[in-house]
């Protein structure tokens, strides 16, 4: 995975974290726990700057914050070394958007979870399946 924008990474953490049929967290939500987390007020703005990928706006300790947030790696809005975990973040939303419920691959053992590249190679195949939000699986 080569260069994927901070802004991309920080709008996947929003996609994911929220049930097929829900709303994304609003940036006032996130910017009131990140406000928390850093024991400083963190205005929504700020977080929209980072979904804007206005990079001014991205303050080391803001980053890790908004990654505590969402509960992922810090590293993952580091500006490099994120990108097995962004593997797994596409990965989970395809599958929640698909409304895959069990996923089951032959080759892995029962508790192995699948590598970034059969990730990567399923991706496409769970677009593919993506339900529309409010229709009935």
């Amino acid at each position: 995975m080569n260069g994927v924008p901070l802004s991309v990474r920080v709008n996947r953490l929003f996609a994911l974290a929220h049930e097929l049929d829900d709303p994304e967290p609003g940036t006032e939500v996130v910017a009131a726990s990140v406000s928390r987390i850093l024991g400083k007020t963190v205005e929504p703005s700020v977080i929209d700057s980072l979904r804007r990928g206005e990079e001014h706006a991205a303050q080391a300790e803001v980053l890790r914050a908004v990654a505590q947030h969402f509960s992922a790696p810090e590293q993952y809005l580091a500006a490099d070394g994120y990108g097995d975990y962004d593997t797994l973040v596409r990965f989970k939303i395809a599958v929640r958007d698909a409304g895959v419920q069990h996923l089951s691959m032959r080759s892995l053992d029962a508790a192995a979870l699948p590598t970034a590249d059969e990730m990567e190679s399923l991706i496409p195949i769970l677009e593919n399946l993506r339900r529309t939000p409010g229709r009935p699986a």
